[in-house]
């Protein structure tokens, strides 16, 4: 069974300058950030908003419903503590899934996200 990525426009509810937390100072040790306390999302420096999707990049869904589409690779790496990768599969498994396109999915995520703030 293929997997289809759900397309839809970005959220109106999107705060446009809610901003993650951003240290002050230099940079923190993985062992400081740890013991560090979670700051409310609305501390931080908020992000510039962009002049607009550029016009030249089509939307998210006419790309991923071509046949072949040229990739590039996006390595990250995400927080534990939202146990990202045990979700995905059991998503995939509650789905019946034989293949889930993470590649997709981060795609979506991310060009909302990024339109959202005018990029």
């Amino acid at each position: 069974m293929a997997a289809e990525v759900a397309i839809r426009q970005a959220a109106a509810a999107v705060a446009v300058g809610t901003a993650f937390p951003v240290r002050s100072g230099g940079p923190a040790s993985h062992h400081e950030q740890s013991m560090r306390p979670e700051a409310a999302p609305s501390e931080g420096t908020p992000w510039a908003h962009g002049p607009g999707r550029p016009a030249n990049i089509p939307g998210t869904a006419v790309i991923l419903n071509q046949r072949i589409i040229a990739r590039e690779s996006l390595d990250s790496s995400v927080p534990a503590a939202l146990k990202l990768k045990k979700r995905i599969k059991r998503f995939a498994l509650d789905n019946e899934l034989d293949h889930l396109p993470i590649g997709d999915i981060v795609s979506v995520a991310l060009d909302e996200w990024l339109t959202a703030r005018g990029f």
